[in-house]
């Protein structure tokens, strides 16, 4: 008789299957866990880059190992929610930022911020951002929950970046 693979009875081969049926159930989440995940933009912080209802591809490991930068777009979790956010690391540990007349000063500097299309209605700083932090904007600075609101956010609040809509 021939069940596959060379076990001798049915319940053999479906205790196989089973088995690798479960190793792949436990891969896929722990890849969902620490590599890669798929999430929804919901509300309007970040218009004019996402809207509202686009799906984005969030890639975890970078974050984790200290990989982030200025400019990505990360999703994130402020401590005083349960709620996942999707915001644009502004500035990082060291770094000091001031909004002024709608204009994003990093270190003295005004950014030239292509992607934002609604500038902050009220003037925000000047903070330091402490060792182990970012400080995180919406690019819909005048409709964005955000850094400004929150304070600095711990590196370690950061979920993972997003990588593809």
């Amino acid at each position: 008789m021939f069940y596959g693979f060379g076990y001798g009875s049915s319940t053999q081969y479906i205790l196989y299957l089973l088995g690798i049926l479960l190793a792949v159930i436990v891969l896929a989440a722990l890849v969902r866990a620490f590599v890669f995940s798929i999430t929804e933009v919901d509300g309007p912080s970040m218009q004019n880059t996402l809207y509202s209802g686009q799906i984005v591809a969030v890639e975890k490991l970078t974050c984790r190992f200290g990989g982030v930068q200025r400019g990505q777009i990360v999703i994130c979790r402020y401590p005083s929610s349960h709620d996942y956010y999707i915001k644009r690391v502004i500035a990082l540990e060291g770094d000091t930022l001031e909004i002024r007349d709608g204009m994003t000063y990093l270190n003295g500097q005004a950014l030239q911020e292509e992607y934002v299309t609604h500038p902050a209605q009220e003037d925000f700083g000047s903070v330091t951002v402490e060792p182990g932090h970012v400080f995180v904007l919406g690019d819909n600075r005048a409709n964005s929950h955000d850094s400004r609101m929150e304070g600095t956010l711990a590196e370690s609040s950061i979920v993972g970046r997003a990588v593809c809509v």
